[in-house]
């Protein structure tokens, strides 16, 4: 193999590979890329086994062949190499590399090309069509709320539901729920029939950072035990989680009478600073609302106490709420509007913060006892 390649755009197919590979497994050539050149393009893959990554790039393809390197190794070289340069690779024997670009030049160890896991088999047939932007809106509005706790397999990722064409995406970890609708690209199907996936955690990381772009359309497609996502050239693949997702719908409560507008803004900041004397472990900010009032409390028997006040537009009765700051944060870090809603109830029962501008985007943080 022989291949001459921007830097620019090697560097870019590299940076998307690292999240990818396993650096310490128990198969040392899941620590590599899989290059594969021909056609004037060079195709760059990498595994873990249960996410895999492709994508081409042009490429003045001097002699055909495949090889493997270092993912880290390559990219940390890749990414220290001038702007505007073209990078020379060779492959020697023994699958030796050499890497040529300007004055500089690197010898990188292989593994035999033929030995690196293929990627599951997936379809190209799409079921579900995003705009780029649209796709990454929904990741960044839900994917705050996927649960760390793995075991906790369903809760481990986001559903991805296709209902009466729109996608639904939601993330909940038990605590909290974030939900979003978006009508799709591709409205009519030959299936009608709901449809719903559970996406990994990881698969979910991987697709951000393979948006580089905010124009473009992603396709969403499904084979046996693994979804795809076609965006361009690039593909990202995935074993997708069994398991039963919670029904979602019956935690979006209905009777939250009590409606505060407020500031995102001053919300937002007021309650970072609140929060820096809230419990480490539960970050719990106490709400209390009166009369044209919202005043924000933490007391921590050891770091102190805080408290705010802010202006709101209310004359009903006093309500007093527990509620985890940094779940609070979580959403207001994430939505644009000048203006939010904190539906409530009674200290027992969920905060749904909603937005007038935005009716398909909803988020829930459960109570936490006074």
């Amino acid at each position: 193999m022989e291949v001459r390649i921007n830097r620019e755009a090697f560097l870019s197919g590299m940076q998307k590979t690292q999240g990818i590979v396993e650096a310490k497994g128990a198969m040392p050539i899941l620590a590599h890329v899989f290059l594969s050149a021909k056609d004037e393009e060079i195709c760059i893959q990498a595994t873990d086994l249960e996410i895999g990554s492709k994508a081409y790039y042009a490429a003045n393809v001097v002699k055909p062949g495949s090889a493997t390197m270092n993912a880290r190794k390559l990219f940390d070289i890749v990414r220290e190499l001038p702007d505007n340069q073209e990078i020379h690779l060779i492959k020697e024997e023994n699958n030796w590399v050499t890497i040529k670009c300007g004055k500089s030049k690197f010898r990188l160890p292989g593994m035999p090309p033929e030995d690196f896991p293929a990627l599951p088999e997936y379809s190209d047939q799409a079921l579900m069509e995003f705009s780029a932007s649209m796709l990454r809106e929904m990741v960044k509005k839900t994917s705050f709320a996927i649960s760390p706790d793995e075991t906790r397999q369903a809760l481990n990722g986001l559903l991805l539901e296709r209902d009466d064409g729109s996608a639904v995406m939601v993330g909940t970890d038990g605590h909290r729920l974030s939900m979003i609708a978006r009508p799709l690209l591709n409205p009519q199907s030959d299936s009608q029939d709901k449809q719903s996936f559970l996406l990994p955690r990881k698969a979910v990381a991987e697709l951000l950072k393979q948006i580089d772009s905010e124009e473009g359309t992603l396709s969403f497609s499904e084979k046996g035990s693994h979804i795809a996502f076609f965006h361009g050239k690039q593909v990202v693949v995935s074993r997708k989680i069994e398991g039963k997702f919670p029904n979602y719908k019956q935690v979006i409560p209905a009777d939250n009478n009590i409606q505060i507008q407020i500031n995102r803004n001053e919300l937002q900041h007021a309650l970072k600073r609140v929060a820096l004397l809230a419990d480490e472990k539960s970050k719990m900010v106490r709400f209390e609302i009166r009369d044209n009032t919202m005043t924000l409390i933490s007391d921590n028997t050891e770091m102190g106490a805080a408290r705010e006040e802010l202006t709101i537009d209310y004359s009903g009765e006093e309500i007093f709420v527990g509620l985890n700051a940094r779940y609070i944060l979580d959403v207001l870090n994430v939505v644009d509007e000048e203006t939010v809603t904190l539906n409530l109830k009674d200290q027992n029962h969920s905060c749904l913060i909603t937005m007038d501008s935005d009716k398909n985007y909803q988020s829930i943080v459960m109570p936490m006892r006074l």
